[in-house]
């Protein structure tokens, strides 16, 4: 679906019309236009922080608004819960 909306965003012609065209339904076709344009955002997640002067043996602590704490230190911290991802915090020197 998504090498149809690619085809509608270069016909120039609009969303209805494109879909009278291909015989697609108007809201399934808003829908993964929709989809498209949420996938081709960045999804956020990780930010790099660097902490100058921060050897291998000290820690950072993160502290929320809400007062939670996070305390890390330098190394593989772990897997989040499905093992898609490597949760892990480096220190630069």
């Amino acid at each position: 679906m998504f090498s149809l909306v690619d085809q509608w965003k270069t016909s120039g012609v609009t969303q209805k019309a494109f879909c009278a065209e291909q015989a697609i339904n108007t809201h399934t076709f808003s829908y993964w236009v929709a989809k498209l344009r949420r996938a081709d955002q960045p999804s956020g997640g990780f930010a790099a922080v660097e902490v100058p002067g921060a050897g291998p043996s000290d820690r950072i602590t993160i502290t929320y608004p809400n007062g939670v704490a996070i305390c890390l230190s330098s190394g593989i911290i772990g897997f989040n819960q499905d093992s898609s991802y490597l949760i892990s915090v480096s220190f630069l020197v």
